[in-house]
């Protein structure tokens, strides 16, 4: 029994000396950001003290100067003139002792954003110590602004900037147009790193394209845990153009409905006019269906017209051909007419003619299949020219 009792206390003795006094940093509830008018306990103490060990010292730590000032019953109470203000200002005892290095806070101010520090100054082994800051956030909306003017015009110079005011903390910030991060397109500047209010500012230059119309352009700004957003819809005016009109468009003759097509945009929105190619004429839907425009919306500035042929309507109806001053009519129905003279197409903004295209049509897919490989093959001889044109100036010099 001896033996054990020795044996016991030889392993305990360099367990118990191994347990070194340590300092600790208490916030209740440990959240990394409060919110205003929440509650917080702080509290600094050593752990595991012993006969040698001095009490700890909780300080508050002024975030502008790093000024340390030791709290104490008396501070709270009998604050002094050279005291930080929101102790002089504790008129309303938000700021209670609850003990020796041991305060709560009642309906948190974005002013009491404050560093707390835990040590043992006195202590005869040095304990090191903690700190930790309290961050009370104040949130605010950040807001688009756009330079030199709205709307914005293509290809034209114009800063666009987020910037958002009278908040704390900033942590980070992303900038997008639609899904597409562009944070890196821009600059940004912060004002006051790490104190009530800081000011945020990003901006970029731009020179919007077509393609801008429309995209949303959204600044995110993350204020302690908390992400606030702005978003901004751009509208871009931007000069008329075809985008796909061919110049050859088939046509099933079995089928009794056929369509043809143009995709155009600019903004604001053209007129897309059809003309017969026949005597220029505009072509318009008509009552009986025999044909239909419609024009279909996009989005982002671009638009589809749609020119839907009814074959039974538009055979019965016949032509006559004007021959020596006399109306004659003919074998040709006005579906054949539309289909063997085509069509053109007038993009128009405000009576201004902004562009043409001619349209054949082509009744067997071949022929559009025979046209594409052509194209293809006039595209690599072009290739093949430019590159031995390319290499015959370099031997030459």
């Amino acid at each position: 029994m001896y033996m054990i009792t020795i044996l016991i206390i030889t392993i305990l003795i360099p367990t118990v000396k191994l347990i070194r006094p340590t300092i600790k940093l208490t916030f209740i509830p440990d959240e990394k950001y409060m919110s205003i008018h929440q509650q917080i306990e702080i509290k600094c103490e050593i752990l595991n003290p012993n006969e040698r060990t001095d009490s700890a010292q909780l300080w508050y730590v002024d975030l502008i100067t790093g000024k340390h000032t030791a709290i104490s019953r008396h501070l709270l109470i009998s604050p002094t003139s050279d005291s930080p203000d929101v102790f002089k200002n504790n008129k309303n005892k938000r700021y209670l002792y609850e003990g020796k290095n041991h305060i709560r806070i009642r309906s948190l101010q974005t002013e009491d954003s404050a560093k707390y520090e835990c040590n043992c100054p006195d202590c005869e082994e040095s304990l090191g110590s903690q700190s930790r800051n309290l961050d009370v956030m104040k949130l605010s909306t950040p807001i688009w602004s756009i330079e030199p003017g709205w709307p914005l015009h293509e290809d034209t110079k114009t800063i666009i900037r987020c910037q958002v005011e009278n908040f704390y903390p900033y942590v980070g910030h992303k900038i997008l147009r639609n899904h597409q991060e562009i944070t890196n397109e821009g600059k940004s500047s912060l004002s006051n790193n790490n104190i009530y209010p800081q000011k945020f500012t990003w901006e970029a230059t731009i020179k919007p394209t077509a393609d801008w119309h429309n995209s949303t352009i959204y600044c995110n700004v993350l204020q302690g845990n908390t992400e606030q957003q702005a978003s901004k819809v751009l509208e871009v005016l931007f000069a008329p153009r075809f985008i796909k009109c061919n110049e050859s468009q088939y046509i099933d003759p079995k089928k009794n409905q056929s369509i043809i097509e143009c995709s155009f945009s600019g903004n604001p929105q053209p007129t897309l006019i059809w003309f017969r190619q026949t005597d220029k004429k505009p072509l318009l839907s008509d009552n009986n269906g025999g044909i239909i425009i419609n024009i279909k919306n996009e989005s982002y500035g671009k638009y589809k017209s749609i020119l839907t042929l009814n074959k039974n309507k538009l055979i019965s109806m016949p032509i006559t051909k004007i021959i020596n001053g006399q109306g004659n009519k003919t074998d040709e129905n006005y579906y054949q007419q539309l289909l063997n003279d085509g069509f053109s197409v007038q993009l128009n903004v405000n009576g201004i003619d902004k562009g043409k295209r001619i349209i054949n049509i082509v009744r067997d897919v071949n022929q559009i299949r025979s046209l594409s490989s052509n194209s293809s093959m006039i595209i690599s001889f072009s290739s093949m020219l430019l590159s031995f044109l390319l290499i015959l100036h370099i031997h030459q010099r």
